[in-house]
């Protein structure tokens, strides 16, 4: 009997260390491609972009020729020149990007938070208490996230626009909103206060409520209770919640480009830099700009997955 088992195991562990079976392969297989088509080679593109100016220019030269033949040789050499100390590289100095930015990081960090201050009662509240209407609001928290931006731009215009009566009233006590810095940070909580609040939620709901309940036994008030038991248990959902929300904040561009002024150098943020920039002819600049939102996402995400103890 004891051969057997042994025998079994021994079986076991040769199937373990066998070659996957074909189901195995054909999915690897499948689910790298998916990666490598849609997300690492776009991705890829852009940050080759900025080792290899050329490569997203490549009518450079074609350029450059027909300038020597339009407009002479010096012209032709200032326009090889401008690719001498990689052009994108060169263009994060430019002011534009510089305070896209600053405004980016400023914007965000406001929103957050807000959303930080004001979505955790919310958050709290749906996960506790049941209450009238608590599926109407539950679901009402999730539409900005199915919804297009477009439709948080049009809808705070309507709201606080010049032409409306509140935002008539703000503006006659010298208070502007639409069309400034204050309705990107407004535009940002719109589509992004949600994914905070639902990470919070689903986090709550997951802390027991025996807990709470042995904290007000010996004496703690709700607040209280809350603060040393059910924040502390829920500190890793939080911390998630708020990575995901800045990070949607951060790459807010549809309902952003609606509602502020889009002056360059006073409220431009990466998105609409990135945008504005690539129409008007700034290709280069664009292409920075992007790889700035790319880089400090990731630098925030991965952070986020390292301290939440899923980094590998």
């Amino acid at each position: 009997m004891k051969f057997g088992l042994e025998k079994i195991e021994g079986v076991k562990r040769i199937k373990g260390l066998g070659r996957p079976g074909v189901y195995t392969v054909l999915l690897f297989i499948s689910g790298l491609s998916f990666f490598v088509i849609f997300f690492l080679s776009p991705l890829g593109a852009l940050v080759y972009s900025t080792i290899n100016p050329l490569y997203a220019d490549p009518a450079f030269y074609q350029r450059v020729y027909n300038i020597y033949v339009n407009l002479g040789p010096t012209d032709a050499f200032n326009a090889l020149m401008s690719m001498v100390g990689n052009p994108i590289i060169k263009s994060l100095q430019s002011d534009i990007i510089v305070s896209s930015i600053q405004v980016s990081l400023i914007t965000t960090s406001v929103s957050t938070i807000i959303c930080i201050a004001f979505g955790i009662p919310l958050a709290y509240i749906l996960s506790r208490y049941n209450f009238w209407g608590k599926r109407v609001l539950d679901t009402a928290v999730d539409l900005p996230m199915v919804l297009p931006p477009t439709v948080a731009g049009i809808s705070l215009i309507l709201f606080l626009g010049p032409n409306t009566p509140l935002g008539t009233f703000l503006q006659n006590n010298g208070i502007d909103i639409i069309f400034t810095w204050k309705a990107i940070i407004l535009a940002q909580i719109f589509v992004s206060a949600p994914f905070f609040i639902r990470a919070v939620t689903t986090t709550f709901s997951g802390v027991p409520r025996d807990l709470e309940l042995a904290a007000r036994n010996l004496g703690a008030s709700p607040i209280r209770a809350f603060y040393t038991v059910t924040l502390p248990l829920s500190a890793r959902g939080v911390f998630a919640g708020w990575a995901m929300m800045w990070a949607r904040a951060m790459g807010e561009f549809g309902a952003t480009i609606m509602v502020s002024n889009n002056v360059p150098g006073q409220s431009y943020t990466l998105t609409t830099a990135i945008y504005w920039e690539f129409w008007s002819g700034g290709l280069f600049q664009s292409i920075s700009a992007a790889v700035v939102l790319l880089i400090i996402t990731f630098i925030v995400l991965i952070s986020v997955r390292i301290l939440m103890g899923r980094g590998s």
